[in-house]
């Protein structure tokens, strides 16, 4: 019978509940496209990091969907059910004995490797074994000379000679990690030493089975360093680079006299040649060298020159032809080494047994809390719990972000993480007295965003409660509340109004701080136009008057327009303008709000998250906490707070409205009476002319 499902929706997404065993055991069933996740990065996540080297099978570093299945059925062959993996009633960090299924092959050497543990920790009356025991095991059997990983290592032996031979291949092939922690050698390192050294032997047998190469006997080495090292300029020297065949030579064959000027940078170089070589050859001669005798020379080298060339296994030759020489002899040596692996890989097994044994621990502590951030995300919708990925907190501008992640590649993951909606912080991490530095990202989905910038400093906890000084270094911008957006045209017609204003203003300043100072010039040259400078006070002081007059007029013009209007209509259309301008920001606001995705996120740091992760304005205020006064506190007053810009607001406004309205019931109605009575009076007189 098909296994039924049972499913939960959160944020608008209905995802697998995963709770019992049979679910866990039926997973390899489920649609994968149900699945949130189908792999995931091992980097920069707060989880066993054993349960995640047990499970990344390929060493990849990554958890893909089917190595998580694997691991599933390794576990349910071995387990009687997998009700144990949600079992709460028990210790999470042991197995009990009765859970193990012993009509398994592998059941039965999963109970047997767990009964030992337990006796050899004094336990054998024990029903269950801990994962502390398993590992302490583990630890001692590492630590021993033999393993079971056929690895060797110089104190894999009392011999002394078998020691200095384990550490020579080690020199001359390379190490491998023992799990004891030593560096050690394996049979394949064993094998390519010796090798290496019948070789070398063999090539250095025949250099000295045949006179032709060794011709100097224990001189001719050091008589071909001191020819090879001038033989390419002895021979440019001595012969044509270019061959011209004559019959009649036209001048004699040069020759080399060591007693020539030689140039300084072959000086020594010659004089070692001539030394070693020439003088050892019996030359009657030996300060000079002529064209035969060079040819001569280099013939009777060319023996030892392809002997040379010939060498194989020269990467043992530091050791010595006479220690290579006896430990090949016989082959007693090596057949002593390969008999030291086999011991050690008798033990394989064993230590096998205890592998799986951790193994089998760590997945029933573990695997409830993987699928939870991998089949589905119920820890990252749950406001109990935290979800694997999330590193740590950050504090910045009084608010503390939840979802912060490590982040590998700044450049990389900002490009992609850009098509998520959110508004992401990139930050340093670093903490004093080390070199330790870290990169995360946190996403802000609660509060303001425009006093967010790159540098700003904060203070960041990680899930140990390490702290680390925090730098933003890039911030991708993103609205991330409804109040922000309604107050988003109003500070932006604020900086525009207070742009223009300033704009006017310095423009004004600038052309009275001109004329006064010409006015000033030329008082200073003429006293006759005082007058003049007199006029343009009076001048200026008159557009003063007519600016404070249109102000005035603008209150009058507000006061007319709601004179004699209900409150209530006042206050709906104040209601209707805010709307106006602040609406269109909300509701477009509203819809990214609600298409923010956490899925990029997780995209951009390598996982491959199979489902949108929608989060609504609770969650967010969730992830984001901004700060709060504790209840019932009171704040005293601030002494240092100056209110004289509000006050000299309030008096300009209040001048302003009484302004208006002086104007509006005086100014206003005689204008409006006078306006009247005109065309009467004109009628008048029309009718006194006769008209």
């Amino acid at each position: 019978m098909a296994h039924k499902w049972n499913f939960f929706k959160t944020s608008h997404l209905v995802q697998a509940s995963v709770k019992t065993g049979d679910d866990l055991k039926n997973l390899k069933n489920l649609d994968q496209k149900l699945w949130t996740v189908l792999s995931m990065s091992v980097d920069g996540l707060v989880f066993d990091k054993k349960t995640l080297e047990f499970l990344d099978t390929d060493k990849d570093g990554r958890i893909r969907a089917p190595e998580l299945l694997a691991a599933i059925d390794w576990l349910d062959v071995r387990l009687k059910s997998l009700d144990v993996v949600f079992d709460k009633s028990s210790r999470r960090d042991a197995l009990k004995f009765d859970s193990i299924n012993s009509e398994t092959p592998e059941g039965k050497e999963l109970l047997k490797s767990l009964k030992e543990v337990a006796a050899q920790n004094g336990k054998s009356d024990a029903t269950e074994t801990t994962l502390e025991e398993v590992t302490s095991i583990g630890k001692i059997f590492a630590g021993t000379a033999f393993n079971g990983d056929g690895i060797i290592t110089p104190l894999s032996t009392a011999e002394s000679e078998l020691s200095e031979i384990i550490s020579a291949i080690g020199k001359t092939q390379g190490t491998m990690l023992d799990r004891s922690g030593e560096n050690g050698i394996n049979q394949e390192k064993i094998d390519a030493f010796f090798k290496d050294a019948s070789s070398y032997v063999a090539w250095t047998d025949e250099g000295k089975v045949k006179p032709e190469i060794f011709f100097l006997g224990e001189n001719t080495t050091d008589a071909y360093n001191a020819y090879a090292a001038v033989k390419d300029v002895v021979d440019g020297y001595l012969i044509p680079t270019q061959e011209v065949e004559t019959f009649v030579m036209s001048a004699p064959d040069p020759i080399l006299d060591s007693n020539d000027s030689v140039n300084i940078k072959w000086r020594k170089k010659i004089a070692a040649f001539f030394e070693k070589t020439v003088g050892l050859l019996g030359e009657a001669d030996a300060t000079k060298l002529s064209v035969e005798n060079w040819i001569a020379i280099k013939d009777k080298f060319a023996p030892y020159e392809a002997w040379l060339s010939s060498k194989s296994g020269a990467n043992v030759e530091s050791i010595g032809y006479d220690k290579l020489a006896k430990w090949l002899d016989g082959g007693k040596i090596k057949s002593q080494l390969d008999e030291l692996v086999v011991k050690d890989l008798a033990l394989s097994n064993a230590f096998d047994r205890l592998v799986d044994a951790e193994k089998a621990i760590r997945y029933v502590m573990n695997f409830e809390e993987l699928i939870s951030n991998y089949v589905n995300q119920a820890n990252l919708y749950d406001p109990e719990k935290k979800a694997i990925f999330q590193v740590g907190t950050l504090y910045v501008d009084s608010r503390a972000c939840d979802l912060c992640f490590y982040v590998a590649n700044e450049s990389a993951h900002s490009a992609m993480a850009a098509n998520s909606k959110c508004c992401i912080l990139y930050v340093k991490l670093s903490r004093k007295g080390t070199s330790e530095t870290k990169n995360v990202c946190a996403v802000v989905t609660d509060g303001k965003t425009f006093s967010l910038y790159a540098g700003r400093n904060g203070i960041f906890y990680d899930r140990d409660g390490k702290d680390w000084d925090a730098v933003i270094t890039k911030v991708v911008e993103a609205q991330v509340s409804l109040k922000e957006a309604f107050w988003a045209p109003w500070r932006k017609l604020f900086s525009t109004v207070s742009d223009q204003a300033k704009k006017f203003l310095s423009t004004k300043q600038a052309a009275a701080t001109s004329q006064v100072s010409t006015s000033v010039d030329k008082v200073s040259q003429s006293p006759n136009n005082a007058g003049n400078n007199g006029a343009a006070l009076a001048s200026s002081v008159a557009a003063l008057s007519v600016g404070i007059g249109m102000l005035g007029a603008a209150f009058a013009g507000l006061i007319g327009l709601i004179a004699g209007l209900p409150l209530w209509k006042v206050v709906l259309g104040l209601g209707v303008v805010v709307l106006t301008v602040s609406l269109p920001s909300v509701i477009l606001t509203w819809f990214k709000l609600r298409a923010r995705d956490l899925g990029v996120v997780l995209n951009a740091c390598g996982w491959a998250v199979n489902r949108p992760l929608y989060f609504g304005i609770k969650l967010a205020k969730m992830f984001t906490s901004s700060a709060k006064l504790p209840f019932a506190s009171r704040v005293a007053r601030d002494p240092y707070k100056s209110n004289w810009f509000a006050k000299f607001m309030f008096v300009v406004i209040l001048l302003g409205v009484i302004g208006g309205a002086w104007w509006y019931f005086n100014c206003k109605k005689r204008c409006e009476k006078n306006a009247c009575e005109k065309p009467m009076a004109e009628k008048v007189v029309e009718a006194k002319e006769g008209k």
